[in-house]
């Protein structure tokens, strides 16, 4: 495992799929666990380094992990989950108090975490994690077992809590929604090595957002030739040819020539069998099998080996990928809506 990190007053999201090694490099910065070689530094203070021998324990780093499994103490209550890692008497008591007002869970006090919400627990985790006033917050997926009005809550107030505290966080994430409300820069790692590290507003710049995206090994992105064409009603559009390709798109803004296209994963639109398709998905139909399906909360990702020998990365809702009854084996029809299509030629060319 290589993993090279550089992280100032901001928000890092260490990006990849399950398995690349994103917990592991938490726990290491940690403390948690020994790495074989390498130098970690906060600030000014060295926390591990293999040539100086130096490796400081957990409880000596001024690192707070938020767990995904939270970790809280089941015999506890709120306030003594929180409290428990902070000087003991009153002065502790009363920091943990006021963490806990911080996440709204004044009331909440004397509960034990199973007298608590799912959404009431993660912020006692998060108080408790915060309460130890570390110079660096590590969260491992602390939001992935909550549904999106709950989630998106709770990212808006560790917004808040890390422009007013100014304190450096990590935050791991398979998500493409976590990695953009959240971070400020990504860092993608693959089979435990980091490969790619950029600010996340790259991922919105003109002619840069499918190659970012790639960068993240999510979505689908063409190299091919755009070309204009006129429809059945006389209306202009365009047309897209690539190696194994063909795609109607919109009569947006795009330009024709040598020509990079990107389907984002949510824009993928899984047919259902009884339902007509509708017209203006134009040629845009293809028939595949799946492959691969990953869980990612509210939605699966499935893997789709289509026709072409293209294997597209698509997203949909995890309530209605059970309704359509799919697994790895499974056949589907599934369309790319013209308005979906992103592309870009270069200098020639901006994304539509």
């Amino acid at each position: 495992m290589r993993v090279t990190l550089s992280l100032r007053e901001e928000t890092g999201v260490l990006f990849g799929r399950s398995g690349s090694g994103k917990s592991m490099t938490l726990r290491t910065i940690a403390g948690l666990r020994t790495p074989k070689e390498g130098v970690l530094t906060l600030g000014d203070r060295t926390l591990f380094s293999s040539e100086a021998k130096i490796n400081l324990p957990p409880r000596e780093r001024h690192v707070g992990l938020l767990f995904q499994n939270l970790a809280l103490f089941p015999h506890m209550t709120a306030l003594e989950n929180v409290a428990y890692a902070l000087p003991k008497g009153r002065e502790g008591r009363e920091r943990a108090a006021l963490w806990l007002a911080r996440m709204r869970m004044e009331s909440f006090e004397d509960r034990p975490p199973s007298r608590l919400s799912g959404g009431q627990r993660q912020r006692v985790a998060l108080a408790r994690a915060l309460a130890a006033e570390p110079r660096l917050l590590l969260l491992d997926e602390p939001f992935s077992a909550l549904d999106g009005p709950l989630r998106r809550s709770l990212r808006r107030e560790l917004r808040e809590i890390r422009a007013q505290s100014g304190i450096p966080m990590l935050y791991v994430t398979h998500q493409i929604e976590d990695l953009c409300s959240l971070g400020d820069r990504v860092f993608v790692i693959r089979d435990g090595r980091t490969t790619e590290s950029f600010p996340v507003d790259r991922l919105w710049e003109k002619g840069a957002r499918g190659e970012a995206w790639s960068a993240l090994g999510w979505g689908n992105l063409f190299r091919g030739v755009i070309t204009g064409c006129d429809g059945e009603q006389g209306e202009h559009g365009y047309r897209f040819e690539g190696d194994r390709l063909s795609l109607t798109l919109d009569g947006g803004t795009h330009r024709t020539g040598d020509s990079l296209v990107f389907v984002a994963p949510d824009k993928i639109r899984i047919l259902y069998p009884d339902i007509p398709v509708d017209p203006d998905l134009g040629d845009n139909v293809f028939s595949a099998v799946v492959e691969e399906t990953t869980p990612l909360g509210a939605a699966m990702r499935l893997y789709l080996a289509s026709e072409h020998g293209i294997i597209w990365q698509a997203e949909h809702p995890s309530e209605s990928y059970q309704a359509l009854k799919l697994r790895p084996g499974s056949r589907v029809r599934f369309a790319i809506p013209p308005s979906g299509i992103e592309s870009w030629g270069g200098e020639r060319n901006g994304a539509s």
